[in-house]
């Protein structure tokens, strides 16, 4: 595949590039028009000549692939323009748009084709099989593997969930136009006539298919997780550099492949001065920039480690913590003193499972410090992170 990429792609090894994502995405949108267009005219001629509903069927499963690389096409032309006014963070996201209605489209083919096929079980009809049947069914068949692989080697070649999903689809047409063949040849060697069977079971095998397509373009447009690799590689970076003592509260926003923003808390020795500190912080967004091409934009946080009570009272509030719920963390530590009081503020990342709340987290805090004798009186000003 290496071979026809470099055939096909101008500098097809620079795919962070946007431009050459653009040209992987309109190379296999043209693929894909031609070779659906030509599968889709001959199947629909051997299917209507035999009256196969099954045939006619895969030939308007071909007919919505040829539109589903006209959208994919689109698509990447779109994914492909700079950032402007109206859309600072660039339109990389167009992929993923143009996966979902990939997705819809085989949707709605197969429930039509479902309906259609019903309705040759309950009035059948007979079909006649000729040598140009089995002729069009196998090479569909080799053009959808091709198709499969070539969608399937430039989707890893620049991680996009569109041509994920077209290779997907022709995974799925391999399969159906195969289920196709096999209906073909119980009907010409026994008489009996599958036609209608087979055309339901290969619609629902579509409509399945499309569900989970679905599902997976949905996910990336409503916002999701980032995967732990890219996290963790994010942490590693950032914990490298000396001076940055601790992380948190890191947030990475997806608007597209190669289109990452980052947010995150440092923790840095509040002694050092400030100047110095920002000189790092900067360093190490540029540095993020170029080893992983997130943008990275931190806020810091300066704490006292000088102060020997404060690890004390950390140490204490964690345990008071741990004895509520063990995932419970703590960050941003700091305590202002009074003359007959401490100050104590946090705050705490709660995980979304967890059912433990602030009041909860308050009480327990105030049994744990304030106990009957205590030299100091202690006063928490705590926030919950999710």
């Amino acid at each position: 595949m290496t071979f026809l990429r470099k055939l096909l792609i101008k500098d097809y090894d620079k795919t962070d590039r946007t431009e050459v994502r653009t040209r992987y995405g309109v190379v296999a949108g043209i693929i894909g028009i031609i070779s659906n267009a030509v599968l889709f005219a001959f199947k629909l001629l051997v299917g209507i000549i035999g009256g196969s509903i099954t045939i006619v069927a895969d030939a308007i499963n071909n007919l919505s692939d040829a539109g589903s690389s006209v959208v994919t096409l689109i698509g990447f032309r779109l994914a492909g323009r700079p950032a402007d006014k109206e859309h600072p963070f660039g339109h990389a996201r167009y992929e993923y748009v143009t996966a979902l209605i990939v997705a819809l489209i085989i949707l709605v083919i197969g429930v039509l084709l479902c309906k259609t096929s019903i309705e040759k079980i309950i009035t059948p009809e007979e079909t006649v099989v000729t040598v140009y049947t089995y002729v069009v069914l196998c090479v569909a068949i080799v053009l959808k593997v091709a198709q499969a692989f070539i969608y399937r080697d430039f989707a890893k070649a620049i991680n996009s969930q569109a041509l994920k999903a077209s290779s997907s689809d022709s995974r799925n047409d391999v399969l159906s136009t195969a289920l196709v063949l096999v209906a073909t040849i119980v009907i010409d060697t026994t008489g009996v006539n599958v036609d209608g069977c087979m055309g339901v079971v290969v619609s629902l095998f579509i409509i399945i298919s499309a569900l989970m397509l679905i599902k997976d373009t949905v996910n990336p447009l409503i916002g999701e997780k980032p995967d732990a690799e890219t996290v963790e590689k994010l942490r590693s970076e950032i914990m490298s550099y000396d001076g940055i003592l601790g992380m948190h509260d890191l947030m990475i926003h997806n608007y597209g492949v190669n289109k990452s923003f980052a947010i995150c808390h440092v923790e840095v020795d509040s002694a050092v001065p400030i100047m110095q500190s920002h000189d790092l912080i900067d360093t190490i967004e540029r540095d993020v920039f170029s080893k992983l091409g997130i943008t990275l934009n931190i806020h810091l946080d300066p704490i006292d480690i000088h102060d020997e009570l404060i690890p004390v009272l950390k140490e204490r509030a964690e345990a008071v913590l741990a004895e509520l719920d063990e995932d419970l963390t703590v960050h941003d530590f700091r305590i202002v003193r009074g003359i007959s009081y401490v100050n104590v503020v946090f705050d705490v990342v709660v995980p979304y499972e967890s059912k433990v709340g602030l009041n909860e987290i308050n009480d327990a805090l105030d049994k744990g410090f304030n106990v009957e004798g205590a030299p100091d009186k202690y006063y928490f000003v705590v926030s919950i992170d999710r």
